[in-house]
């Protein structure tokens, strides 16, 4: 096939040279990428909109952070996701995490302002983990989102920001 190609390339006016090569470098490179989505981003979508439900209806959907983490090398210090947002004053919101089913961690996540955590899903003298925790933003400002898995245990987890309705 190339060896045809290579023959009308050599027998070909120039204007027909650079558009014959341009459709052939086309469909080389179609084919040896092809679109659509890859196996694992169709069932992170699905953890999202999962999570988007779960986040309730008197919610409203702001942003998600899909979060992949492997397991502890040292149980004391477990791998953190971070993330700053920008919060505003006398906003209602709700962060809300999704677990995926196919590893073994469950999320939590932790909320910070410069003097300190303000909220969290984990109840440590419980051992409860929660689907979401509401936060009632009273100041304007940077704020740190730490989202980790309980024991260190490798895992995925879709988590959502959402504005809480009045």
């Amino acid at each position: 096939m190339i060896v045809f190609f290579n023959f009308v390339l050599q027998n070909a006016p120039k204007a027909i040279k650079m558009k014959s090569s341009l459709i052939i470098f086309s469909v080389l490179v179609f084919s040896l990428f092809p679109g659509g989505k890859a196996s694992g981003q169709v069932s992170q979508d699905k953890l999202v909109n999962l999570c988007v439900e779960e986040s309730g209806k008197d919610a409203t959907y702001l942003k998600d952070y899909v979060v992949k983490l492997p397991k502890a090398t040292k149980p004391d210090n477990p791998p953190v996701a971070r993330h700053t947002l920008a919060l505003h004053k006398n906003i209602h919101y709700r962060f809300t995490i999704c677990n995926s089913e196919k590893y073994p961690g469950r999320g939590i996540i932790r909320i910070y302002d410069t003097k300190g955590m303000l909220a969290t899903n984990f109840i440590k003298k419980t051992g409860k983990i929660y689907n979401s925790v509401d936060f009632f933003c009273k100041k304007s400002g940077p704020y740190t989102v730490y989202i980790s898995f309980k024991d260190g245990e490798p895992g995925m987890a879709v988590s959502i920001l959402s504005y809480v309705k009045k």
